[in-house]
């Protein structure tokens, strides 16, 4: 009878092999860093595969040497499949610096592949905020970090993976991805990215990784004694990242040397919200790094009925809605100290009648854009820019599947694009034509 011969063991993270030594218990996967204990359950103990069962005289009448030859046949084409498939997966590893899993097991908690590989049609934006949007991989254009969720089918059904990754500026095709271990509600409110001395910090519910930012590998990681509230950058500093805990153990991590230090006073500039009665409710406030007010001391205006006020350097910019009348949203900018303002009027660049009566909440400045969110009485949202100074229209476009779900929440415009996420989606537009450079997710 044949010895059962043994299978090389794998790594329970990334499914990559590596070799057991006599004596040894205890391994680092060469891949993902993991650790691994072969004592434990999760331990890759070699398998092994079964031995033949002997064959009888003849069955069914075939002669036993039709099927020795048979059989020799066989195990000369599996050899050369065999073959094969190591050769493809050699050079596959070589060009993604990895392995290959084989067969059924857990995803790679980092895969890498080249832009415009990946299609945004596989997963769906898993997040109502923004993403974090910076050049990561030094070709001169801002990529962009977020929160996805891939739907993974199965005999059972479809098992629900979230990830955070990384996407191209210029393609919008995936850069690399990582796994996030929680369930959906543990991650709501506890994912947060920051680029800081070269890395990409994120939190998760339970630690903060330093991430490098071209290959998404983790290069260190600090466990947390609860939930994160927030990540922050204290101004004037290149290499730290506060991080805000919810139960106060709060830390300063140096994303250098992976270090963190208990830092329980915020540094100055990184002061957690604090809600007073003359700011703005308090989601608004969170959404907006420009200071929310509600209004007061504010030159009256005919017609016009002001609801929050957020102030931008020397400009006071006003939202609100038309008053005496149906509520249709309207928008002012003043210039701090004068009556008069530069320019006031409806937010919407079309019939006041299609527009659903609603103060404007959602927006993103610059020195001289206001881009707002509004909606439709018909259903949808447009997404409109207006000259900060002049009120003049850029462009009025319609936010693509803003019938379907969720609206936005909230709106990022950075290095002249505008990000829109909202219920499965994220839609990128160019900052100045308004046109639509691409759509990430599908429902």
């Amino acid at each position: 009878m044949a010895r059962a011969r043994p299978t090389s063991p794998r790594c329970p993270r990334c499914n990559a092999p590596f070799a057991l030594t006599q004596g040894q218990e205890l391994y680092t996967c060469g891949y993902c860093n993991a650790s691994i204990d072969t004592r434990g359950e999760k331990a890759p103990l070699p398998s092994y595969e079964a031995p033949p069962v002997p064959e009888s005289e003849e069955r069914g009448g075939i002669p036993v040497g039709v099927i020795q030859l048979a059989a020799i046949g066989g195990v000369v084409l599996a050899l050369i499949a065999l073959v094969v498939g190591f050769i493809t997966w050699t050079t596959a590893s070589e060009s993604t610096g990895g392995p290959i899993p084989g067969g059924p097991g857990p995803a790679p908690i980092v895969v890498a592949r080249p832009p415009g590989v990946e299609k945004a049609s596989t997963f769906q934006w898993d997040t109502t905020s923004v993403p974090l949007v910076v050049d990561l991989n030094g070709d001169g254009t801002d990529d962009f970090v977020g929160r996805i969720r891939r739907l993974m089918p199965n005999t059972g059904g479809t098992d629900i993976r979230s990830m955070a990754a990384a996407f191209d500026g210029k393609s919008l095709g995936l850069l690399w991805e990582t796994g996030l271990e929680g369930s959906i509600s543990e991650l709501s409110g506890t994912v947060h990215f920051v680029h800081q001395g070269g890395r990409v910090v994120m939190s998760s519910p339970d630690a903060v990784s330093i991430l490098d930012p071209q290959t998404g590998k983790q290069l260190g990681r600090v466990a947390l004694s609860d939930k994160p509230r927030n990540l922050c950058i204290p101004r004037g500093d290149t290499e730290s990242v506060w991080v805000d805990v919810s139960d106060g153990q709060n830390l300063l991590l140096n994303t250098k040397t992976a270090a963190a230090r208990p830092a329980i006073e915020p540094p100055p500039s990184c002061a957690p919200f604090k809600w007073g009665p003359r700011m703005c409710p308090p989601q608004l406030v969170r959404r907006s790094p420009i200071p929310c007010e509600r209004p007061r001391d504010l030159p009256d205006v005919p017609g016009f009925s002001a609801q929050h006020v957020y102030k931008l350097n020397d400009l006071n910019v006003v939202l609100g809605e038309r008053s005496p009348g149906s509520r249709v949203p309207m928008a002012a900018v003043f210039q701090q100290g004068q009556k008069v303002p530069l320019w006031h009027g409806n937010v919407a660049d079309m019939d006041p009648k299609m527009v659903k009566e609603r103060v404007v909440e959602v927006l993103a400045f610059s020195e001289d854009a206001l881009v707002m969110v509004y909606e439709l009485k018909e259903g949808g949202a447009q997404l409109i820019r207006r000259d900060m100074r002049t009120g003049s229209v850029s462009w009025d476009v319609p936010i693509p599947n803003s019938k379907s779900g969720s609206g936005a929440s909230d709106i990022k415009l950075h290095g002249g694009r505008v990000y829109v996420p909202h219920w499965v989606w994220l839609d990128v537009f160019d900052a100045k034509t308004g046109n639509l450079i691409g759509t990430l997710g599908k429902w």
